[in-house]
């Protein structure tokens, strides 16, 4: 049975399609019953002469696709496959029964030409065989042809239907692996936030606790900076195994996402690790998504992680808070030091403008004038029409 089926999957890939083999496996077992069904009361009847040779050679003719499939390494025809069933159903004709079956092996032939070929050839087909139902009705090989013919019209109507029902499966596949791509690549930001932020705050501190111990006059303060380190990778850690989580469970973040309430503490992180950040915040007019804050809230941390990475040392300037015409804006700077080369292949800048556009807004990202400049705008029609829980009054961190 397995050999079977292989076949028959074998077959089907040849065809370029991918219907189940069992889907073959009963078309030519029906084929098989109604060539047996046509054969027998002839054989009963009494064939004469030449009559026995039309018999085998109907039937030879009848079952020659389903042995060719089986046996045959190359492509099959689906055009030859039509002719020899209309030649069979012609040599049949020649060995005339009181009861006879013959007419459905041409419905079942035009369903199995429907579900295989384009529409074109399949009109080409349906064609053929209703053309042969006609001469069967004109010779009375067939009694109530137009039953018949309606029954090959709907045959190859049910064939059809088969062929686009695995059209919109390929659909369907297509999308669901668009989308699980889309899922992997915001994760795959997520994590690089996350990262990107979390070793620029424990790199700070390190450097920041090395310089202690070297000058000698500050233990306390290195043990505070190792702290703070410590306490930022198990934060990170935490964070990327969280979504790592999610990437196995295909399920949404469980816990509450960054937003804006979340920035003072972002840029504090920052200052304790010994940059030199200065922050002013207002309050947006209007309430922001969830998305919307969470785009925020990365793009201020990935503008800082960028700022310590390629000028440290330097300060940053961080505004945050609506202006006319936008939800929100927000614009980051920092001086750009003498011979600083930003290296490609990085992915801050691209999933910064990538989180930024999912929600409807606008990145630009760039030197200018000796400074570094991160600006970003979200317009209003990126706003949702509920409240904000709290309100966070203007601050200025340095």
């Amino acid at each position: 049975m397995r050999w079977l089926e292989a076949r028959y999957r074998r077959a089907f890939a040849l065809l370029g399609y991918e219907y189940p083999p069992s889907y073959m496996l009963v078309t030519d077992a029906g084929m098989l019953a109604l060539v047996v069904a046509a054969t027998v009361p002839r054989v009963v009847g009494g064939p004469h002469g030449l009559q026995w040779l039309w018999l085998v050679l109907a039937c030879v003719l009848a079952t020659s696709p389903t042995v060719a499939c089986l046996i045959r390494k190359a492509t099959m025809s689906v055009t030859l496959h039509t002719v020899d069933l209309i030649a069979a159903v012609a040599l049949f004709w020649l060995v005339p029964t009181h009861v006879d079956v013959v007419p459905l092996i041409l419905v079942l032939g035009a369903t199995d030409a429907a579900a295989v070929s384009p529409p074109r050839r399949t009109v080409a087909h349906l064609i053929a065989i209703a053309a042969m139902v006609v001469v069967g009705g004109v010779t009375g090989h067939v009694p109530q042809a137009w039953l018949f013919g309606v029954l090959v019209c709907f045959g190859a109507a049910v064939g059809y239907l088969l062929q686009y029902q695995l059209l919109l499966l390929r659909s369907e596949r297509a999308a669901r692996a668009a989308q699980a791509a889309l899922d992997r690549a915001q994760i795959a930001s997520e994590v690089h936030d996350v990262v990107a932020h979390s070793l620029s705050i424990v790199l700070l501190n390190v450097t920041a606790a090395r310089r202690a111990l070297e000058s000698g006059d500050d233990r306390a303060e290195a043990v505070d900076a190792l702290r703070d380190a410590e306490q930022q990778g198990r934060a990170a850690m935490t964070d990327v195994r969280r979504t790592i989580e999610l990437l196995r469970a295909d399920r949404s973040p469980a816990g509450p996402q960054p937003g804006l309430a979340d920035l003072p503490d972002l840029v504090s992180s920052f200052h304790r690790a010994g940059s030199v950040v200065a922050m002013r915040f207002r309050k947006p007019d209007e309430a922001l998504t969830s998305a919307t804050e969470l785009a925020t809230f990365r793009v201020v941390q990935e503008s800082l992680s960028n700022a310590v990475k390629h000028a440290p040392g330097a300060r940053v300037d961080v505004t945050v808070g609506p202006e006319d015409g936008l939800a929100l804006a927000i614009c980051v700077r920092n001086a750009v030091p003498p011979g600083a080369i930003r290296r490609a292949g990085g992915s801050g800048l691209a999933g910064m403008r990538a989180r930024v556009e999912s929600v409807g807004g606008t990145l630009r990202a760039g030197p200018a004038g000796g400074v570094w400049r991160v600006d970003a705008a979200f317009p209003s029609s990126a706003a949702s029409p509920t409240n904000l829980g709290s309100a966070t009054s203007t601050a200025d961190t340095a």
